[in-house]
């Protein structure tokens, strides 16, 4: 059960205009502030959004749902916003969060993105619950959702990802997807201790592409931003897991295993925006 206090608010705007680590798209989508998976490497609790947070509640301690978020992204469409508007949904709270079960913001902008397709859109989650929108995002054209898979080890992720879905409920969830014809993307963001064979073994059925991502270049400050889990696997005996350069070694296997097409490094496999609005 989650542990979050609901601060339920309205939304000034719902479209944020990015740049910087996702340069290839125009806007950011979040129709929530906060997040209820409690990640040790979340960059984001080190940005302002976090540092403002109600009651000065931990990250994951709080949830602030935009209940005008849907509102907003139809008076968008209606002007004509989405058009030529690539999206990336979400980059600072999953869009999958646990209170996303109940209050549907985010299917209510897939619905409003059903009638007005963005030039392209990726949506970035770990929950299986996206399983809920499958026909929905069918009807989406160029548009691919990405399943974060940081490890194929239970015992990593519930150490560093205590209340997020089990690995095998993703994998899980990104077979369903590739069998209904929506293009996956795995992201390893960022890769944690694993088995890069086995990893690659359970990717290879249920995903078209693997982006690869580590502390140092995925957390957009040279992994200060990811302090709190380098300490964790350092405790834990992983500190050759924590050095710059530390990803190598996998990237290679993975590319060995899958083919070098269909694994891609960090910011540039984030942005390869030609593929998300390939003709399929």
């Amino acid at each position: 059960m989650s542990r979050a206090k609901v601060f339920p608010a309205e939304a000034k705007s719902i479209l944020t205009k990015t740049g910087g680590y996702l340069s290839a798209f125009t806007h950011t989508l979040q129709p929530y502030k906060g997040c209820e998976f409690s990640c040790a490497y979340c960059y984001v609790r080190a940005l302002p959004v976090q540092r403002m947070s109600p009651e000065r509640r931990p990250w994951s301690n709080w949830i602030a749902p935009k209940t005008n978020a849907v509102a907003l992204l139809a008076d968008e469409a209606r002007r004509g916003r989405l058009e030529h508007a690539r999206i990336f949904f979400s980059s600072a709270t999953d869009p999958y969060t646990p209170i996303e079960r109940r209050l549907k913001l985010t299917r209510g902008c897939l619905e409003v993105m059903r009638e007005y397709p963005p030039a392209a859109l990726v949506l970035q989650t770990r929950s299986p619950l996206v399983l809920r929108d499958l026909q929905l995002l069918r009807a989406i054209p160029r548009m691919v959702v990405n399943i974060t898979v940081t490890t194929d080890d239970e015992n990593i992720r519930r150490a560093l990802e205590p209340d997020s879905p089990a690995i095998h409920k993703r994998i899980e969830a990104l077979a369903a997807l590739k069998s209904a014809g929506i293009r996956t993307q795995a992201t390893l963001s960022p890769l944690l201790p694993c088995n890069a064979e086995r990893l690659a073994d359970m990717l290879d059925p249920v995903i078209d592409r693997v982006i690869v991502d580590d502390f140092f270049e995925g957390d957009g400050a040279g992994g200060r931003r990811s302090r709190q889990a380098i300490e964790t696997l350092t405790e834990l005996g992983y500190a050759a897991w924590t050095q710059p350069g530390y990803a190598d070694q996998t990237l290679r296997c993975l590319r060995e295993k899958l083919g070098a097409a269909r694994v891609v490094y960090s910011q540039t496999g984030f942005n390869d925006i030609d593929w998300v609005q390939a003709d399929v």
